[in-house]
């Protein structure tokens, strides 16, 4: 039995995280698994919440009734959220969003883990880690998903090793999004990493 954490951080989202903790779910429903490698699966669903001032915490709370993997992590320092899942994640493997996203690039991230890949990430949306890996870059760690990938990528890269990256269907305007998430790292404000809103 392998066992997926996926870890969702939260901030001022009270408009899609209902929607963002159920396309976690559906997930599952699209993985493929290799044979011989991984036979079966289960997960949880860690939310945590970056000190919401809006009903952020109050969604979850009517979601706990109705799904039963999700656990809330509460008080999270800004920016601090992948830090803290370091420590409570269960997880052999650690799948990473940060709003809704189309379940099939989640179970393509983790399907390419489970086959092998040291990690796979559609940018800006979705990074998958086996729990070693997550656990070394990410214990320390302060930012947000796209500031995690490109910490992935760089590491993996110095190695001789592949961050495997799919590309998000809005290419363009998904690059556009994510220089300018990236680039908050690279200025120290790696804990306004968030995702950005379509207008």
């Amino acid at each position: 039995m392998t066992v997926v954490s996926v870890i969702v951080p939260l901030r001022d989202q009270e408009r899609e995280v209902a929607t963002t903790i159920r396309t976690a779910t559906q997930i599952f429903e699209h993985v493929t698994l290799p044979q011989g490698r991984v036979t079966e699966i289960t997960f949880e669903i860690l939310a945590l919440d970056e000190r919401s001032g809006d009903n952020t915490l109050s969604v979850l709370s009517v979601l706990h009734g109705r799904i039963a993997e999700l656990c809330t992590v509460q008080d999270v320092d800004p920016g601090a959220s992948l830090h803290r899942a370091s420590k409570v994640a269960r997880g052999q493997t650690w799948l990473i969003q940060d709003k809704p996203i189309a379940p099939m690039d989640g179970a393509w991230a983790l399907t390419r883990v489970f086959g092998g890949a040291r990690a796979a990430a559609v940018p800006g949306e979705v990074l998958v880690v086996p729990r070693p890996l997550g656990q070394r870059l990410l214990r320390d760690f302060r930012g947000g998903l796209v500031s995690a990938q490109n910490l992935v990528g760089r590491f993996l890269h110095k190695r001789g090793e592949e961050l495997v990256m799919r590309d998000h269907p809005q290419a363009r305007l998904a690059r556009a999004r994510l220089l300018l998430r990236g680039g908050l790292g690279r200025l120290g404000l790696s804990r306004f990493d968030r995702p950005t809103r379509d207008r």
